[in-house]
């Protein structure tokens, strides 16, 4: 049976969403990951694991931006971690943009997402192209690394505790599904760096409390 949740650590690093990137069919995970977390993360997502690095980093989280059309990567992936994408079956672009933690500068579901304003507007639409979606210039909670301080899935998404009112409505209307505001790991509101989600559960860090679990699993959708 799969779990809709797991708490877990990587390395005893909570910050789980530096680590693991999600879409509705694969996951991807550092090569050296333990099989705690492994385990942890497919009864979660109930994806296919895929291990690999990022530019040598097991920083994969953190430099990946994904949907289930494509995912950007940063210039410094080689062509075998391109490769290794490119037979997930999506479209997979090597950004030349130098704000290259693609995690942490978009948000997105396969509806729509927002992204830093500091990328120019032709980096910008490249990557739209690649994820089949419409990106919108975005800044949550006076942040712009909207990347860390939101995580969306196609039934809903959690934002950072300090986000808008006016935020939270432009969020609404580009993931196209209702969401609410969170922390992760006793207090912290870059919420995508402690999560990795999908529409069939969540992986968090171990020191996200049952509180913050319960706001996250309303936010994402996965309270019926």
């Amino acid at each position: 049976m799969t779990e809709k949740h797991n708490k877990t650590t990587y390395y005893g690093n909570s910050w789980i969403g530096l680590f693991v990137k999600s879409n509705k069919s694969h996951t991807i995970i550092p090569v050296d990951a333990m099989d705690k977390i492994t385990d942890a993360a497919k009864q979660s997502l109930g994806t296919e694991m895929v291990k690999m690095l990022i530019g040598g980093s097991n920083l994969v989280g953190l430099y990946i931006a994904m949907n289930s059309n494509g995912a950007i990567v940063p210039n410094v992936t080689s062509e075998e971690e391109m490769q290794q994408l490119k037979e997930l079956g999506i479209n997979v672009y090597r950004s030349r943009e130098h704000h290259n933690a693609h995690g942490n500068n978009i948000a997105l579901n396969d509806k729509g997402g927002i992204i830093n304003p500091s990328i120019g507007w032709e980096e910008r639409k490249r990557i739209a192209d690649v994820l089949g979606i419409e990106l919108v210039e975005a800044s949550i909670a006076k942040y712009q690394t909207v990347g860390s301080c939101a995580i969306a899935t196609n039934n809903g998404f959690l934002a950072h505790f300090g986000a808008s009112d006016d935020e939270m409505k432009l969020l609404e209307s580009v993931f196209k599904v209702r969401g609410s505001k969170g922390s992760v790991n006793m207090g912290t509101g870059f919420v995508s760096l402690g999560v990795s989600a999908n529409e069939k559960g969540y992986l968090v860090g171990e020191q996200t409390s049952a509180f913050e679990m319960g706001r996250i699993e309303e936010a994402l959708g996965l309270i019926k």
